[in-house]
C-alpha cells in the first residue's frame, strides 16, 4: 500500500494503478465513518481499465496515523493534501457517508481543484441519532465495538455474505476514532451552502437507504446547480457493495459524460 506524508502524518492510500498516469478520470475515493480505503476496492477494480482511481486512509483510519479528526475540514485538507502529493490539479472526488461530508467541504473549500463530485449515501447535513451517539461514546470508552445492526445499513434482500464482507473490511478500527466520526458526522452542516457547488455531481443513493435516506439526495439535486441523481434499487447504506454492478455503471457513466475541460487534464 503506497504512503505519502501530509501535514506531518504517514498517510496511506490504495492505487490499483499508478496514479501518476492520465487515463480517463483522476478519481480520488474517501470513505465513511469508522471505515478506510478498502471498502472501495471492488469499485476500483471495475473502473480502473478506464479511469485512475486511488482512495485515502483518513487519519486514524486504516494504516493512516493518529486518531481521526471531530470535523469535516480536518479531514478535506488530507484528501486535498494527497491530492497535491499525487500532482493532481483537478481530479473527481467521491466520497461515500461521512466521505461524501467531506468532498462537499473540499469543494466549497477548494473549487479550483474539483472536476466533478460523486456523492454516495450522504447528505448536506448528517446529523446522528442520539441513542447511537451513545453506544458510540460508550464503545470509545470500553475499547469495544459495538455489534452491527444490519436493518439500519442494509437492504432487507441483501445477502448475509455482503454484509458480513463488509463488516470485515471494516473491522479494526478504533472505536475512538469511529465515536470522532460520529461527532464529525453530527456537526457538518452544509445545507445552506451546497448551492455554491459549481463542479458536475452525481449523488447515488440505496433506494432502502434508512441512515442517509433518498429525501437527503432529492435534497442534493434540488440545491447543486449541476446534479443528477440515481437511486439504487435493492440497495442500503451500501450500495456500492449491495448492488455493484449499477453502481459502477453510474459512476463510469458519469465519469464518461464529463464536459471536456472538466477532467485533470495536461
Amino acid at each position: 500500500m503506497p504512503v505519502t506524508e501530509i501535514l506531518g502524518l504517514s498517510i496511506h492510500y490504495h492505487a490499483p494503478r499508478d496514479a501518476g498516469e492520465r487515463r480517463g478520470q483522476r478519481v480520488l475515493y474517501v470513505h465513511g465513518t469508522g471505515c478506510n480505503a478498502g471498502v472501495w476496492d471492488a469499485h476500483m477494480a471495475a473502473i480502473v481499465a478506464a479511469h485512475t482511481p486511488v482512495a485515502i486512509d483518513l487519519p486514524g483510519h486504516g494504516r493512516s496515523q493518529r486518531r481521526g479528526f471531530r470535523g469535516m475540514a480536518d479531514y478535506a485538507e488530507f484528501v486535498i493534501g494527497l491530492a497535491d502529493a499525487l500532482g493532481w490539479r483537478r481530479f473527481v472526488l467521491a466520497g461515500h457517508s461521512m466521505g461524501g461530508g467531506i468532498a462537499i467541504t473540499a469543494a466549497l473549500y477548494h473549487p479550483e481543484r474539483i472536476a466533478g463530485l460523486v456523492l454516495v449515501d450522504t447528505g448536506a447535513r448528517l446529523r446522528v441519532a442520539p441513542d447511537l451517539l451513545r453506544v458510540a461514546r460508550a464503545a470509545a470508552a470500553s475499547g469495544q465495538a459495538p455489534a452491527t445492526d444490519r436493518s439500519w445499513a442494509f437492504a432487507s434482500s441483501t445477502p448475509q455474505a455482503v454484509v458480513d464482507r463488509v463488516q470485515t473490511l471494516t473491522a479494526g478500527v478504533d472505536p475512538r476514532v469511529t465515536y470522532t466520526d460520529w461527532i464529525a458526522d453530527d456537526t457538518f452542516d452544509a445545507m445552506t451552502r451546497v448551492g455554491e457547488i459549481t463542479a458536475p455531481t452525481l449523488a447515488l443513493c440505496g433506494a432502502e437507504d434508512r441512515l442517509t435516506p433518498v429525501r437527503y439526495h432529492r435534497y442534493l439535486q434540488e440545491r447543486i446547480p449541476d446534479c443528477r441523481l440515481t437511486i439504487i434499487e435493492g440497495a442500503g447504506h451500501w450500495s456500492f457493495h449491495e448492488q455493484p454492478a449499477q453502481f459502477d455503471r453510474a459512476v463510469n457513466a458519469f465519469l464518461v459524460g464529463l464536459p471536456a475541460g472538466k477532467g485533470d487534464q495536461p
